[in-house]
This record gives structure tokens, sequence and C-alpha cells, in this order.
């Protein structure tokens, strides 16, 4: 398939979707259009050194079902990630909204309580939906300036008991 006839097909597939949809797949678009130009520059030196239980601002990209995706929190999991490594594994973070307790959270969730930079939310660990991704996507922080928030010992051995339950 050339990239014309490829092109064709997505346009035919965006046209059906809701306007919601294609707003998020634009935006995307745009922003992946910006990585693409960046990537060949890109030095993960220039970015602080992420340690395990940091909680960072990254860009997910468009989701595939029920994936997490869009611009949102995760705590970083890498026990050792060198500044000169190009990825970094992490578990999104979501929060409860007034319709949903804490006793709503799927087995697969962790509940870690106000930990959001900036947010009164309760929050909770998605570790079923794990990933690595690119150290482009994290939008924030890129240096110690910007505040680092980290979760407690207590919040990432939850977690690491969790994963264990799950994937070990």
């Amino acid at each position: 398939m050339d990239i014309g006839e490829a092109l064709d097909k997505l346009d035919d597939q965006i046209a059906k979707l809701s306007p919601k949809k294609q707003e998020i797949l634009s935006s995307w678009i745009s922003v992946w259009a910006d990585y693409l130009k960046f990537e060949s520059s890109f030095d993960p030196e220039r970015l602080m050194e992420y340690r395990r239980g940091d909680i960072i601002h990254a860009h997910l990209g468009v989701n595939v079902g029920n994936e997490e995706g869009g611009a949102r929190y995760a705590v970083v999991v890498d026990k050792n990630n060198p500044k000169t490594s190009k990825v970094i594994t992490v578990i999104p973070l979501s929060t409860l909204d007034e319709k949903k307790g804490r006793d709503d959270l799927r087995s697969t969730d962790v509940y870690l309580g106000k930990t959001i930079p900036g947010s009164d939310l309760e929050a909770y660990a998605l570790t079923h939906c794990i990933r690595s991704i690119s150290k482009i996507r994290i939008i924030r922080p890129k240096n110690v300036s910007q505040g680092v928030y980290r979760l407690s010992d207590e919040q990432m051995y939850a977690i690491d008991a969790k994963m264990k339950e799950l994937f070990f």
C-alpha cells in the first residue's frame, strides 16, 4: 500500500468518528508530527535523571480500544533508568471523580490518594497498563527546576505487589 492509499483509508475512517474523536486524532497527529521532527535531534541526556517513583506528565498518544492515551500523569517504574536511555517504563495514573469512589476501583488498580501535582483529586495507578515510552513524550518535568513529585515507598510497594500479582 502506498502513502496515498493509506491516507485515503485514514481519511475514510476519520470521517466516521465522532467530532470529539476527530479533534483528539487531529491534535495527536499535530503532536506526533512535532515528535517526528524533534526525533533526530533528541538527546535524552539533556533531561533530568528519572528515578523509580517519580511522577511525570507525558503524552501517551491516541489510544486504541481501552488503552490509556492522551496527556496524563504516570509513575516511573524503572529500577535504574540511565540518562542515556531514550525510553522509560511507566504506569499511567488516573483520578477518582465525584461519581467514582475508592471502592469502585478494579482489582488491577492501586489506590494512591492525593498524589497528582496541583490536584486535590484522589489518584490510582493503572498497573495493568504498564508500558515503555520514548522520553520524547515527557511533557514535564524535563529538569529538576520544574519540580519533581515522587510516590512514597509505601505507595511503590503497593504497586510492586500488584504487579507481582498480575504479571509474575
